[in-house]
């Protein structure tokens, strides 16, 4: 039987992903590298390998964030569909008066100081999520969700779910935001433990802020890997509050969401 070339490993990981119901696949960093017959990950041989899942259609990332080729063995290698993911509709059109807060407003919030993770809830995330269009209705804090940690299911509590409307169902929710104190950067944990949240409510977006900055994720569904799309600081609000209107007002993540809908239900269907 001929040996099977790189190549045809790559093509078989692609047909593996497709077969599998949520469109991804992950390696322990051993079983990968092995099955290439990979013994040193030199960078020209783990580029070759990396350009050949891609030209296969699948992104390749590493669980712990760690540079393919550089991680543990123990680590895991995350394969996944390549999606292009709609961005913002760009317009020769500005952002309508109506949907800007006042100047008064943007003063108030980028001279304010928060002294607990509860006044950034209060005096900053919640009168933003109105100004993004959200109605009272559409707004739970303190919502329960369970989440995997390692193998165990446990109970947790995400600071703010978004819903479209009253209805308190999983298609519904538009948006989760975590929240932090103003006084802790936002760090790699933080940012896990949104996704999480997102992992089992399927919002279109997701946000960490901890009052002075705002970070913007789209959700993909576990079709392709999470991406960051905006990064602010709570000082450069008026300046690009258009760009944020665009990602996370609830028109736009009402947008993103019944696309990221038609298009789970398209890869199941394949």
């Amino acid at each position: 039987m001929p040996q099977k070339t790189e190549v045809d490993i790559a093509l078989e990981m692609y047909e593996s992903v497709m077969q599998s119901e949520d469109k991804q696949r992950r390696l322990r960093s051993s079983t990968f590298w092995g099955l290439f017959n990979v013994k040193a990950r030199q960078k020209k041989l783990v580029d070759r390998i990396e350009a050949l899942i891609s030209e296969q259609g699948l992104r390749i990332s590493v669980k712990s964030g760690a540079t393919l080729g550089e991680e543990s063995s123990s680590d895991w290698i995350l394969l996944s569909l390549k999606l292009t993911t709609p961005k913002p509709k760009e317009s020769d059109e500005p952002l309508e008066r109506s949907k800007w807060p006042s100047q008064d407003w943007f003063e108030m919030v980028r001279t304010r100081d928060f002294e607990s993770e509860r006044e950034v809830e209060a005096y900053f995330i919640a009168p933003l999520l109105e100004k993004l269009s959200y109605d009272y209705d559409d707004i739970v804090i303190g919502y329960g969700v369970e989440i995997f940690k390692g193998v165990q299911k446990t109970k947790a509590e995400a600071d703010f779910v978004i819903f479209n409307g009253r209805e308190r169902t999983k298609e519904n929710i538009l948006l989760v935001v975590e929240v932090k104190k103003s006084d802790k950067g936002i760090n790699v944990d933080h940012i896990g433990q949104a996704r999480s949240y997102a992992q089992e409510l399927f919002p279109a977006c997701y946000i960490v802020s901890n009052g002075q900055q705002i970070i913007v994720f789209q959700f993909n569904g576990g079709l392709a890997p999470d991406e960051r799309v905006l990064e602010l600081e709570r000082s450069e609000l008026e300046q690009r509050w258009e760009e944020l209107f665009k990602y996370v007002s609830k028109e736009a993540t009402l947008q993103r969401k019944e696309w990221m809908q038609k298009k789970i239900a398209s890869m199941k269907a394949n």
